[in-house]
Formats: structure tokens, C-alpha cells, sequence
């Protein structure tokens, strides 16, 4: 296999003032994606009464011209921006799924460069500290696994419905339970590690065909039309969390080693949870949509995101700041 040149990609500059904040505003218009109106109705259920959210202070982290506020490390150019993964065994090893397959960072997300898959609709991945090894890609007619680190990819032999699968989970815990959103179907879930599937014995209220699933194991989250909602005994009982992140609920994320934590990912931004839903506090950076979190599953306090312009942040304190380019 040739060897794929690294680059170094870097944010442009942002203006301060009010060129800073028409620019981003025009951006977040221009950028964001049609998928995001799928149900209209769900930012007012998202963002009802009720709702107990912090908005926490944001360190300044220096820059030109006065700026302050989280800035990029890096920034990504691809169709579609989908999912993260970090390496459950090596934070610094950080997996980016897109409609065009996957690229992959060895520095904690500063350089990138095109992965092993390529040409292949990346909308969720997913991989256990109990099976490192293991790597599961699911998305428009994609269901893949990768069993060396995601060195070779196969097709997952499998007997779900479809293979439009627009979300997708593994247990932490036990790396053969896996969960996954598909189109037309609702949420189904293997014992077996993907080899048979059945539905849910109870689907959560307003499941449609697009959202976000995340699971610590003893919990499934799931985003739908009534907002994020979560499911104990296996997904039998269902309810909204005890309050909701503050806009629409785009991307998932818990820290394997961390109980009770969340993230969530919004149009606004990014919001975190630590006592299982009952309250929130937004991080930041403020009014950008996050399409894609993760949380590294070796070391609970690095976070990473993505929002819709392909722009790639990194915490190592669990959100309280943000890492300026290198």
C-alpha cells in the first residue's frame, strides 16, 4: 500500500467583533446540513419548559487580535460529517467517519490523513475496551468490522432487515451487545456480536429514522422526535432524561470508565451531564452545530468533536477548556 502523505491542517484566523459573529452566522447557514430538519417539531420538544441548563464560563485561550473563546485544531474537508471514535487503547489514535470513509489522526487529532476505508458511508463506528480490536462502521447500506484495529475491513454477516443503518451502539461492557437504528425498522439489538438481531421488546417513543444511540452498559440513550430519551432493562422502559440539553440533540457520547456522565453534541454547541440527564451544562464552543463527539475510552477527560464546518476540538479536562492549534 503506498504511503499516504501527512499534512498539517490548521483553522483559518476569526475576526473579532461583529464580522466574527456575522461571519459564523452566514457559515452556520451555508454549512448546515438538510438532514437536520428531518422533524421539525423537535427542537420545540427538545427545548421545553422544564429545562435546567448551565452555561459554563469558557477559558480564554489567547489568539490575534484579542480573540478569545475555543478555537480548532484542525480542520476537516470532507461530504457529510458523521462520527468519531478514539482507540480504546491509545487516545491519541482518533477515527473520523464521513459519506467518503474514514480518515485517522496518531497525534490526539492535530494531523490527518485518509484511513484504511475509503468509499464507504461511515455514519457510526463504534469499539469496546473489552475487544479493542474489534471495529464496527455502520451506515447507508454499510455494515462493516474491522478485527486488527481497523486494518482490513469485512462485511458483517448478519440478519437484520436493512443495512440502512443511521445509528449505532456497543455495550462497554460487553462488546457482543450491540444496538442499531435502521430506517424503516426502529431500534434492534444483537447478543451475539452481530450475527442475529431482533427489535427492542419496547421502541422508545417518537423513534424515527434518523438520531443518535449511546449506551454505559446498564442505560441505552437514544435521540428521537420526543428528544433524548433513555432506556433501562434493555431498552423495555423508556423517558425523556430529567432535563433536556438545551436545542436539538445531534450526537452522542460516554465516558466508558466515567457513570453517569454525558455528552451531548447540539446545534449550539455541546453539552454535558453527570448525575445521568438530571441536569446540564454547556461547554461550548457556543452556536455551532456538533455533528460527531467522542470520548476517549483510556482516559475519560479528552473529548473531541466536530462541528458542521469540519472543525475538530479537543478537551483534556473534560470540557472545562479547550486545546488552541498547535
Amino acid at each position: 500500500m503506498a504511503k499516504v502523505q501527512q499534512h498539517r491542517v490548521t483553522s483559518p484566523q476569526v475576526r473579532a467583533g461583529r464580522r466574527r459573529t456575522t461571519a459564523r452566522t452566514r457559515e452556520h447557514d451555508r454549512k448546515r446540513p438538510s438532514w437536520l430538519n428531518w422533524i421539525p417539531a423537535l427542537v420545540g420538544l427538545v427545548a421545553v419548559a422544564g429545562v435546567l441548563v448551565v452555561r459554563q464560563a469558557l477559558p480564554a485561550l489567547g489568539g490575534e487580535g484579542g480573540e478569545s473563546g475555543p478555537r480548532p485544531i484542525a480542520t476537516l474537508t470532507v461530504p457529510d460529517i458523521h462520527s468519531l471514535l478514539v482507540d480504546p487503547t491509545n487516545p491519541d489514535h482518533v477515527l473520523f467517519g464521513s459519506h467518503a470513509g474514514i480518515q485517522e489522526s496518531r497525534d490526539g487529532g492535530f494531523i490527518w490523513q485518509a484511513g484504511t476505508l475509503q468509499n464507504a458511508d461511515a455514519m457510526s463506528m463504534a469499539a469496546s475496551s473489552n475487544d479493542p480490536a474489534t471495529i464496527f462502521v455502520a451506515g447507508h447500506d454499510v455494515f462493516l468490522v474491522s478485527r486488527d484495529g481497523g486494518q482490513t475491513w469485512q462485511p458483517v454477516a448478519h440478519d437484520l432487515p436493512g443495512t440502512d443503518l443511521h445509528a449505532f451502539a456497543q455495550d462497554s461492557n460487553d462488546p457482543r451487545r450491540l444496538y442499531a437504528l435502521v430506517v424503516g425498522v426502529g431500534i434492534m439489538t444483537s447478543a451475539d456480536g452481530g450475527a442475529t438481531w431482533g427489535p427492542l421488546s419496547t421502541q422508545p417513543p417518537g423513534v424515527s429514522g434518523h438520531g443518535a444511540l449511546a449506551t454505559d452498559g446498564a442505560t441505552l440513550y437514544a435521540v428521537t422526535a420526543a428528544g433524548l430519551v433513555r432506556g433501562t432493562d434493555g431498552g423495555t422502559t423508556w423517558e425523556r432524561t430529567p432535563a433536556q440539553p438545551n436545542g436539538m440533540v445531534l450526537s452522542l457520547a460516554i465516558p466508558a470508565a466515567t457513570p453517569r456522565t454525558l455528552y451531548a453534541g447540539t446545534e449550539s454547541g455541546v453539552a454535558k451531564s453527570t448525575d445521568d440527564g438530571a441536569s446540564w451544562v454547556e461547554l461550548g464552543p457556543i452556536d455551532v452545530p456538533v455533528l460527531a463527539l467522542a470520548v476517549a475510552p483510556s482516559d475519560p477527560n479528552r473529548v473531541l468533536m466536530v462541528d458542521n464546518s469540519g472543525a475538530v476540538y479537543r478537551s483534556d479536562d473534560g470540557g472545562a477548556s479547550w486545546m488552541a492549534p498547535q
